[in-house]
């Protein structure tokens, strides 16, 4: 009598192609999941630079409205009074006068001119 020996067989195929595919779906959470986390840190970043960027706007507008109180003429009028500044008269040579066309025609390029008449260069 011949003995049948009869081996258990696992069937390796569907079980690799189950286990590719638990693989798969892992990997594929994992990602879903960082990509979540990355979207809310960055989120945070945003807002936080949102907010830097309102502050400093904030700062600008502060900082502005303190130099236009500081270079008001009364201000300057009343620190030329105190001696905190001089006023010294602006020289001709420095002034820079220009000619007004009054037709369309006749419109040529500005110029600078100088204090006796002539064309500067």
């Amino acid at each position: 009598m011949k003995r049948v020996h009869r081996d258990n067989a696992l069937p390796l195929g569907p079980l690799a192609r189950w286990l590719v595919v638990v693989v798969f779906l892992g990997l594929l959470g994992l990602c879903y999941v960082h990509m979540k986390h990355k979207l809310k840190v960055d989120g945070d970043r945003c807002r936080e630079l949102e907010h830097a960027v309102a502050d400093l706007d904030e700062k600008i507008k502060v900082a502005g409205n303190e130099i236009m109180r500081l270079t008001s003429r009364p201000a300057l009028e009343r620190r030329r009074t105190e001696g905190l500044i001089e006023m010294i008269p602006v020289q001709d040579a420095r002034l820079t006068r220009l000619r007004v066309q009054t037709t369309a025609l006749a419109a040529q390029p500005v110029v600078a001119v100088a204090p006796d008449g002539e064309a500067l260069p």
